[in-house]
């Protein structure tokens, strides 16, 4: 199979690719196993970096016309499956169509799309989802609860295939759901109870921490998530493993708390301004990118440069806030990889292919320097 890119036309060279395996595919040429080659197998056959491979096989995602499995490969959906058959060589379960819009929950105790400081990382995740598991066939709906019992009265009311858990919820909505019998799912917080989908935070953090330490960086202020939540322990555990390796300790007063919103960045900016200018921290790593932009903001009113007079950087990857700063220094938590991930096991346990046994699938997370770093070493 030759590459067939023409590097100097005006069509982009994912554009070129994605056309190239729309024909492949069409004419079987990945036989019985419909499975396509490696990303590496592609980037050698096209010449091409990495990030132009994904650019087009999203395409394809977002067509219907693959699934990608993390871990696993990407798989040419069957053209005879219903919607929902998430990989070749799979047996319709018995009782139906997998998907043909039956409804799946995601599940919060935090209403982020009708809360006026919510996080830009859950605006973006629940939409995430909402447009794969339509692909896959399935209806979501959308329910904060609040409340022992409301759960289980969302769950009589609306009859659903399966649940997805966002985040951090109360015991008590899994046990809840664990009565139901139904097949869950968990992203962005580990439980016993059923698979868990979770960003690889300590490692995510760790390597910030050592980015900053690299350049210099002993005064750092951290501005964390709310307590309770695993992906503040996990990141905080990341920077004190490092921190310990090197000898060196977290200042209390580097320490803030937050609700994980822009104004608490800004409540903690402040807080920041009104020290010593001697005994300042001079750099900043946000939990967060609503933190670090709410951060950036009042910084940037106080006549503050960023990196000149203060480094900052976030966590989660978010474009919210594209139209008013420019892009600061970041960790990607791959949140394609997350979504995929999770709607693929749901849908494989919804139609009984896959085991009911639990697993935590850790996803791997990238730094994202965006210049928001200044070397002072």
């Amino acid at each position: 199979m030759g590459s067939n890119i023409d590097r100097a036309g005006k069509e982009p060279v994912f554009k070129q690719i994605y056309a190239i395996l729309v024909s492949e595919i069409d004419s079987g040429v990945y036989g019985e196993s419909r499975k396509l080659p490696s990303e590496k197998e592609f980037c050698a056959r096209f010449g091409v970096e990495r990030n132009t491979v994904r650019k087009a096989l999203q395409i394809l995602v977002d067509e219907a016309r693959i699934i990608r499995v993390p871990g696993i490969g990407s798989f040419i959906r069957p053209v005879s499956a219903e919607p929902g058959s998430a990989c070749p060589g799979r047996t319709q379960a018995a009782g139906g169509q997998r998907g043909a819009g039956s409804i799946v929950l995601l599940i919060t105790q935090v209403d982020y799309l009708h809360s006026p400081g919510g996080e830009s990382f859950h605006y973006k995740l629940i939409h995430s989802f909402e447009k794969r598991l339509s692909l896959l066939g399935y209806n979501m709906l959308f329910k904060p609860v609040y409340q022992d019992g409301a759960l289980t009265n969302t769950i009589r009311g609306a009859a659903p295939g399966g649940i997805i858990f966002d985040s951090c919820n109360q015991d008590i909505f899994y046990a809840e759901a664990s009565r139901f019998g139904l097949p869950c799912v968990s992203v962005n917080h580990y439980t016993p109870l059923f698979t868990s989908i979770v960003s690889d935070n300590f490692n995510g953090a760790y390597r910030v921490a050592e980015r900053l330490i690299q350049a210099g960086h002993r005064h750092v202020a951290f501005i964390t998530g709310k307590s309770n939540h695993q992906t503040t322990v996990e990141r905080l555990n990341g920077i004190r493993s490092l921190y310990s390796r090197m000898g060196l300790s977290i200042k209390n007063e580097y320490l803030f708390p937050s609700d994980w919103t822009f104004n608490s960045g800004a409540e903690a900016a402040r807080t920041i301004l009104g020290m010593k200018k001697a005994e300042r921290p001079t750099a900043v790593f946000a939990f967060n990118d609503d933190l670090a932009y709410g951060c950036y903001s009042v910084f940037k009113n106080q006549g503050l440069a960023v990196p000149e007079d203060i480094s900052i950087v976030g966590f989660d990857k978010s474009d919210r806030y594209a139209q008013m700063f420019p892009p600061v220094s970041t960790v990607d938590v791959n949140m394609n990889a997350i979504v995929d991930y999770a709607c693929w096991y749901l849908s494989e346990r919804i139609s009984g292919q896959a085991p009911g046994t639990c697993a935590r699938i850790q996803i791997d997370t990238a730094f994202c320097d965006n210049g928001t770093i200044k070397n002072i070493s």
